[in-house]
């Protein structure tokens, strides 16, 4: 059976990014007031910023190496497909580069 790589993998790729995103949002609720907060952010958007520039080999290789691991893991990441690894890293990276640019912004010195 041939899974349609657009539309079923799309809610493998979602869930991930909206935990993602609530995690960094609650790291960004307690970074906020902390001193330093600027250097953490400039943490996130030159994570953020490399995670985006290598979204696509990063996402081949992770998914190469998911495809040869344990027969369950294998099978959770062929539903995303190869294309859908690569959004997932390039999401995570878009996260990371705007949290790193509310920190720095608005962090504390």
């Amino acid at each position: 059976m041939q899974m349609k790589a657009g539309v079923e993998s799309m809610p493998w790729i979602i869930v991930p990014l909206v935990l993602i995103a609530a995690g960094v949002a609650l790291i960004l609720y307690v970074a906020l007031p902390l001193p330093g907060a600027k250097l953490g952010g400039g943490f996130f958007l030159v994570i953020g910023a490399l995670n985006v520039l290598f979204h696509k080999s990063t996402g081949r290789k992770f998914f190469a190496l998911a495809q040869s691991s344990s027969p369950f893991v294998a099978k959770f990441w062929a539903r995303s497909g190869e294309n859908g690894t690569q959004l997932l890293f390039l999401g995570i990276g878009v996260i990371l580069g705007v949290a790193g640019g509310i920190l720095l912004v608005a962090g504390k010195a």
